[in-house]
């Protein structure tokens, strides 16, 4: 066998070991379920999490795959053959393919009854290994619509919609999306112009105009929609949020055009449109003059937290594609998973994961207590201050993280081809910037830190959880995290008593420090819980590569001798 044959069996040889199941191969993740979960809770839905992991593994991927080609993108078709204006969105085959036995899985039936958000989390974790393929963010939209009808739509608006919504059968269930952004405005929704003029002879329902400007979903059946009623008054207060359905009763279209579909760097194979409406049908939900506050509570929150369960399998993923490529890859005789440098970038991405995953599992178990009218005041306000932070976070550990995958796999990381590296990147990119960028969502944390103190409550739990962890193994760790929270606590209480321009200035470093130094605790406290099990062997190399890149300020890697055994043991 020839220099090029041996290469090419070997590029084989990773192909084939790639995991054929996504859950199997994610024993963190079963970890996380077993530790907010009864036990009997994850032994009834194991079965299917393993189903869905391989389903996502074997038949969602490569559809996916297909679908991300160049030339198998969404199409707008606004004319039927007959001349019949439709505004119509036309797909691939491989985008059903894709999206059938995703939205079968039941991931939003589970909104049926309320305490489900965990098993949620665990089958969009799954889902996201394949990137946001045209139907994780689809699944969101559904997801926070289904969410704001259940707590502020009338009965009446719960009877008509909600059934298709909770559909899990492909075929006939309805598909949700929410048009907020205007061209005008952006992140400033305040500044939204699209108008609502009640309806002369039925109350509750009004007639929606004006322009939309970044419209995901271009394709659903019912559209979230935020405008503005005549005569009220500017910026966020005077907004109202309100259903329209995309056809009306007749099957004619409900008073909109889409101008284009918008060529994106990422998520290409999600149709995203500029949409004009010209009294639209809508129906109302909630107070006419609680619309912005049901879209960011109900809407807005429930995708940052979709977001970052996907930023996790987009971590996840990349670490599963080049941790295998580099057992198999050669280098100057050797495979380079035995080189240092090697080493360093697979355990930065590992990590990451792991505190990503860490962190949003939390926040999905505060979800889950809150649903279930069992949260306290404190988790509430820990649930309103991640939901924000803990977004912008795992964004961006998942883009870095790509990045450095792409470094692994060499000039191969560059070709679509290749690999799912590079899709996974570009669409990182616009996680990043969905439902708020870096800067708005570290702003509103500040306001809310503020107005609110809801770091108060954060600081209390991550001080009582460090008390708890008083095993000989972690004492070490445990005073490096609780002198760096201290610190921290000092530098943010500086920042809020800051004038304004300095506060906004300096909140996003600090938040970086805070989040890092919590994520570090839930970590921890996972190992904890492992001691009694006795399957530390990946969790403490972990914390101690997170800690120390992290958290103590003093650590330098050139003077500490175990650390290339550090990184050898966090990759057993």
């Amino acid at each position: 066998m020839n220099a090029h044959d041996q290469a090419r069996s070997a590029l084989h040889a990773w192909q084939q070991q790639k995991p054929k199941n996504f859950y199997t191969a994610s024993p963190f993740l079963r970890h996380l379920l077993r530790f907010y979960l009864r036990d009997e809770t994850v032994d009834a839905w194991e079965e299917r999490l393993e189903t869905f992991g391989r389903v996502c593994a074997e038949v969602i991927d490569p559809a996916a795959a297909e679908n991300d080609r160049i030339g198998h993108h969404p199409q707008l078709r606004r004319w039927n053959d007959l001349g019949e204006r439709t505004e119509e969105i036309v797909f691939h085959p491989s985008y059903h393919r894709a999206g059938r036995p995703a939205w079968e899985s039941g991931i939003l039936t589970l909104q049926e009854k309320p305490g489900q958000a965990m098993i949620q989390a665990a089958l969009f974790f799954l889902l996201s290994h394949c990137g946001e393929m045209g139907h994780a963010c689809p699944i969101a939209c559904t997801s926070g619509l289904i969410r704001a009808l259940q707590t502020r739509g009338s009965q009446a608006l719960q009877k008509q919609f909600l059934p298709r919504l909770l559909d899990s059968n492909y075929d006939s269930l309805a598909v949700g999306a929410q048009f907020i952004t205007e061209i005008q405005g952006g992140s400033d929704v305040g500044a939204n112009a699209c108008t609502a003029e009640p309806h002369p002879d039925r109350p509750g329902m009004w007639y929606i105009s004006g322009e939309k400007w970044f419209c995901s979903v271009a394709h659903a059946d019912l559209f979230l929609v935020s405008a503005r009623p005549i005569n009220a008054p500017p910026g966020t207060k005077g907004l109202g949020a309100f259903l329209v359905p995309r056809r009306l009763e007749d099957g004619s279209l409900n008073g909109f055009t889409i101008r284009r579909l918008k060529e994106k760097f990422g998520t290409r194979t999600l149709p995203t449109a500029e949409i004009d409406f010209d009294r639209a049908l809508a129906y109302q939900i909630g107070e006419i003059d609680e619309g912005f506050k049901i879209i960011i509570e109900q809407v807005l929150n429930v995708s940052r937290w979709f977001n970052a369960i996907g930023s996790c399998g987009l971590l996840h993923r990349a670490y599963l594609e080049v941790e295998t490529f580099a057992r198999h890859r050669l280098a100057f005789g050797h495979p380079i998973r035995e080189y240092p440098l090697v080493l360093e970038a697979l355990a930065e991405i590992k990590t990451e994961t792991m505190a990503a995953m860490a962190s949003t599992f939390f926040l999905t178990h505060l979800i889950d207590r809150i649903d279930l009218g069992k949260a306290t005041e404190d988790e509430k306000a820990i649930h309103r201050f991640l939901v924000n932070t803990n977004k912008y976070a795992t964004s961006i550990a998942a883009s870095l993280a790509l990045r450095r995958a792409q470094e692994i796999l060499g000039g191969n990381g560059a070709v679509e081809t290749f690999s799912i590296i590079p899709r996974l990147y570009r669409d990182s990119v616009v996680y990043e910037s969905w439902e708020g960028s870096h800067n708005v969502l570290c702003l509103q944390v500040l306001r809310d830190c503020q107005k609110y103190h809801i770091h108060r409550p954060l600081l209390r739990w991550i001080t009582a959880r460090l008390e708890t962890l008083d095993t000989p193994d972690l004492a070490p760790y445990r005073d490096t995290v609780h002198h760096r929270v201290q610190t921290v606590e000092r530098r943010l209480n500086q920042v809020l008593e800051s004038p304004p321009e300095l506060a906004q200035l300096h909140i996003r470093r600090v938040l970086d420090e805070l989040m890092a130094a919590f994520q570090a605790v839930c970590l921890m406290q996972h190992y904890y819980r492992e001691t009694t099990h006795q399957q530390t062997a990946e969790l403490a190399p972990a914390i101690r590569f997170w800690i120390q890149k992290h958290i103590n300020p003093t650590y330098d890697p050139m003077e500490d001798n175990d650390y290339v055994r550090t990184l050898r043991n966090l990759l057993t």
